[in-house]
């Protein structure tokens, strides 16, 4: 499991160099990977659905993203890119068009099936966590700011 999460690390730092993160970020932005491999891991141990714990994953990363894109002065994207790419759904979607090859096509409709839902979770778990968060952001400041006036 520790190997397992060194290479996570390790796979999430390649992809924040490509996409050229600032180099003080890519072990932030890789911790981001780790956590979300970790939630995916954990949920499907005690019988979660791939999709599900995808789901977990990215608002893990979601909520990692925005949290590190505040106290760091960077725009969340930094560490949401190299955090979601341990759970691109790569292997079914090798599988899926494996299977439509070999002329599987009811397994091949079923894999891709499941490779959409599991990118779909992705997204929506990032899209949901950092909205959420990015609004209860902004109405506890505007509540600092009303009760500031008052005094």
């Amino acid at each position: 499991m520790v190997l397992k999460m060194v290479a996570v690390f390790f796979m999430s730092a390649a992809f924040g160099v490509l996409y050229r993160i600032p180099g003080r970020l890519v072990a932030a932005a890789s911790l981001v990977g780790v956590a979300a491999w970790l939630t995916v891991m954990l949920i499907k141990s005690i019988g979660g659905s791939l999709i599900m714990a995808n789901f977990a994953g990215s608002v893990i990363i979601g909520l990692g993203a925005e949290t590190l894109a505040r106290r760091l002065k960077q725009p969340a994207a930094v560490f949401i890119i190299p955090g979601f790419i341990p759970l691109v759904p790569g292997g079914e979607a090798y599988t899926t068009m494996l299977y439509m090859v070999e002329g599987h096509y009811v397994e091949g409709v079923s894999m891709f099936m499941r490779t959409v839902l599991t990118a779909g979770a992705i997204a929506f778990g990032i899209f949901i966590s950092s909205t959420i968060y990015r609004l209860l952001i902004n109405y506890n400041t505007e509540r600092k700011m009303h009760n500031a006036g008052k005094d």
